[in-house]
C-alpha cells in the first residue's frame, strides 16, 4: 500500500453509514487484474477483499445500466439511474459497449474525443453520488475479465466499466476512419473479430463479448450480499423502439442474451431516438434533474476542447423517458449452497459456481472442473463434455483429468429460452 493511501472507511451513503448500509472502498493502486476463470477465483478474490478492510460491503441491491455510448442513459434512461445512485445500500454499476468515438479512434492526439466522453459519464454520476453525501476520492484501473483488458472508474457506490469499443455509425456500418466495423457486424459474423479502439482489448466473436459481460456482471454480483438486483439496457425490438442508433440494438440485443441466462434479474429496456416522436412524460421536478445530469454531461466533453452535445436534437429526448420491466423469478443471482466442484457436481462449475451439465458449448466440462466455453469461431464443439475440433476425434481438454464417478448430487439446471415480451404497456 502506497504511504499516502489511507485504510478505507465507511461513506455515508444518503445517510449516515450503518451496519447494513456500510460500503467500503479497497484502495486500489495500478492496475488490478481480475481474471474470471472459475467460481473459486470469485470466491477468493471476493474473500481477500472483504479480509483486508475494516468493514464488509453489503449491499441490499445492485443495479446495472449497460449503454451503448457515454451519454446514453443520461438522455434515455433517466430518472432511473437518478434514483439507483441515490438509493442507500444500492450499487449501481454502469458499463459502456463503445467509445462513442464517432469514427475518430483514440484521436485528436491533443485531447482524444473517447476521454472526454468518458469524463463526461464520469462528472455525470458524480454529480448524482455527491447530493446526499460529502465528494469522495477517484479510484482508475484496469481489469481482466474473460481475458479482456477493460477501464474501470470507481466513486462511492458506482463502478464504471469503459470497453471501448469502435462506434458502429448510427446505421450499423462504422466509420472510415476505423476501418467501417461495429458491433452490427461483429453480431452479423461479417468480421472475424472487434478490438477496442485503443486496442486494449480484441472479442473474437459475438459470443466472447456477450459472455464478457455476463461475467463482468456475475462477478460484480458474487459476495454482494445483494438480494434484489436488475439489469438496465437498450430495447433492441424493432416495434418497441424503432429507428433507433445501430450501437443501441446490438448492445440491447447482447443484454438480451445475457438476461436470458439471468432471470433473477429483474430487465428494463428503454426506448431509444423514438422517444422524441412520443409525448412528454417526464415530471417538471425530474425534468430538471435529468437536465441537469446531462448539463454536467456535456461539459465534460467540452472542457476538453470538444464541441457541445446542448442542441436541439437531444434536448427533446430529455422531457421523454419509455421503457418496458419484465420481473425476475426473485431468486438469488449467485449460488448460495455448497460449493460447486468435485463432490458436488457431475458436469462443469460455471462462473456462478453453478453445476452445468458441461455439454454444451458455452458451458463444457465435467467432474465438477471450471467450465470451458468451447469458440465456434475457432470450429470447436463441446463433444463427451470436452472441447473439441469439428470432424477430428482429437479433444482439447480444459480442467483436471477426470476423476472416477461417484454417487453425484442433482444438477443444477438453468433455463436459456428468452423471456417471452408481453404486450408492451407504456
Amino acid at each position: 500500500m502506497h504511504e499516502n493511501q489511507k485504510l478505507p472507511q465507511c461513506t455515508w451513503i444518503a445517510r449516515p453509514c450503518r451496519k447494513q448500509l456500510c460500503r467500503c472502498d479497497p484502495p486500489i493502486g495500478g492496475g488490478t487484474k481480475v481474471r474470471v476463470k472459475s467460481a473459486m477465483t470469485l470466491i477468493g478474490f471476493v474473500l481477500a477483499l472483504g479480509t483486508a478492510e475494516p468493514c464488509l460491503a453489503q449491499w441490499t441491491s445492485v443495479h446495472f445500466t449497460v449503454v451503448a455510448h457515454e451519454d446514453d442513459w443520461q438522455l434515455f434512461f433517466n430518472p432511473v439511474p437518478w434514483t439507483d445512485v441515490r438509493t442507500p445500500g444500492r450499487k449501481v454499476v454502469f458499463i459502456y459497449l463503445t467509445a462513442g468515438d464517432a469514427g475518430l479512434g483514440t484521436g485528436p492526439a491533443a485531447s482524444p474525443y473517447l476521454l472526454a466522453r468518458e469524463e463526461g459519464a464520469e462528472r455525470a454520476v458524480r454529480f448524482i453520488a455527491n447530493i446526499d453525501s460529502v465528494p469522495g476520492s477517484d479510484a482508475f484501473t484496469k481489469v481482466v475479465v474473460n481475458g479482456h483488458t477493460i477501464s474501470k472508474h470507481t466513486y462511492k457506490n458506482t463502478p464504471s466499466y469503459f470497453l471501448r469499443l469502435p462506434d458502429g455509425n448510427p446505421h450499423g456500418k462504422g466509420y472510415p476512419e476505423t476501418g467501417q466495423i461495429s458491433l452490427e457486424k461483429l453480431r452479423l459474423g461479417q468480421l472475424p473479430a472487434l478490438s477496442a479502439v485503443d486496442g486494449s482489448a480484441t472479442y473474437v466473436d459475438w459470443n466472447d463479448l456477450v459472455y464478457t459481460l455476463e461475467v463482468l456482471i456475475r462477478t460484480e454480483l458474487l459476495g454482494s450480499g445483494a438480494a434484489r438486483s436488475s439489469l438496465l439496457f437498450h430495447d433492441s425490438s424493432p416495434t418497441a423502439n424503432p429507428h433507433d442508433h445501430s450501437d443501441h440494438t446490438n448492445a440491447g440485443r447482447a443484454m438480451d442474451i445475457v438476461a436470458s441466462r439471468m432471470p433473477c434479474m429483474d430487465v428494463t429496456r428503454f426506448v431509444g431516438y423514438d422517444t422524441g416522436h412520443l409525448l412528454a412524460n417526464v415530471s417538471p421536478a425530474d425534468l430538471i434533474n435529468k437536465a441537469g445530469v446531462f448539463a454536467v454531461t456535456v461539459s465534460g466533453v467540452t472542457d476538453r476542447g470538444h464541441g457541445t452535445r446542448w442542441i436541439k436534437s437531444y434536448l427533446h429526448w430529455l422531457e421523454r423517458t419509455y421503457s418496458h420491466t419484465i420481473q425476475g423469478n426473485g431468486s438469488r443471482c449467485y449460488n448460495a449452497g455448497k460449493p460447486c466442484g468435485q463432490s458436488t457436481c457431475g458436469g462443469c462449475c460455471d462462473v456462478d459456481g453453478v453445476c452445468q451439465d458441461g455439454t454444451t458449448h458455452a458451458a463444457c466440462g465435467y467432474g465438477g472442473s471450471s467450465c470451458a466455453v468451447c469458440s465456434l469461431a475457432d470450429g470447436m464443439s463441446c463433444r463427451n463434455q470436452v472441447c473439441a475440433a469439428h470432424g477430428s476425434e482429437r479433444t482439447t481438454v480444459r480442467g483436471a483429468p477426470r476423476p472416477k464417478r461417484g454417487p453425484l448430487l442433482p444438477r443444477a439446471t438453468k433455463g436459456t429460452s428468452l423471456p417471452l415480451r408481453p404486450s408492451q404497456t407504456w
